[in-house]
């Protein structure tokens, strides 16, 4: 009965962290969010979960590498799109889209000794590294941070290829206060 019952436990405790594995290698790829990746949805040191099987969608977080460096930042914008930026506000093609997820922390740097006046420094897609046309061509991201003062998103990569994301940051893991899906507006 007890070598039954440790066989039975073995076997439960072998197959649940093969699932574990299994979702790590194909499904989820975990984060810790950095001081330059955080803003006003994910704090430094949380713990979060990219799925890399999720199709990303316009102002969520995404996971992407450049250069052999994870970084985590919003799509801004996908193929197809025409963007600008001019006199801190975003223009998706052709028409003004609000940004209320970084409005907090636009007014705190606007109102600080820091402030050039602008948070988000004007420029268009074709301004950016190896951009050929003022649209997003396929299979490319417009990505940003929401702390616009961190420049190391597409302004200074250029565009996001697909290749380069890791996936889509939906979930946190800790602090455990915190645990569940992440907000992203």
């Amino acid at each position: 009965m007890l070598k039954r019952d440790l066989l039975r436990n073995i076997i439960i405790v072998t197959v649940f962290i093969a699932i574990l594995m299994g979702l790590r290698l194909f499904v989820y790829t975990p984060y810790r969010i950095t001081k330059q990746d955080a803003n006003s949805f994910l704090a430094e040191n949380d713990l979060v979960l990219a799925d890399k099987t999720a199709k990303l969608a316009r102002g969520e977080f995404a996971l992407y590498e450049v250069d052999g460096k994870e970084y985590v930042g919003r799509v801004i914008a996908m193929e197809n799109d025409k963007v600008t930026y001019m006199d801190n506000l975003l223009y998706l093609n052709d028409q003004v889209q609000s940004e209320q997820y970084i409005e907090k922390m636009r007014e705190k740097y606007l109102a600080s000794a820091a402030s050039t006046g602008y948070y988000t420094h004007d420029f268009s897609v074709v301004d950016l590294k190896g951009a050929t046309s003022d649209t997003i061509p396929k299979n490319s991201y417009l990505i940003l941070n929401d702390r616009r003062e961190n420049t190391k998103d597409s302004r200074e990569f250029g565009l996001i290829k697909k290749e380069q994301i890791k996936g889509s940051v939906e979930f946190r893991v800790s602090p455990l206060n915190k645990f569940g899906f992440i907000e992203t507006k």
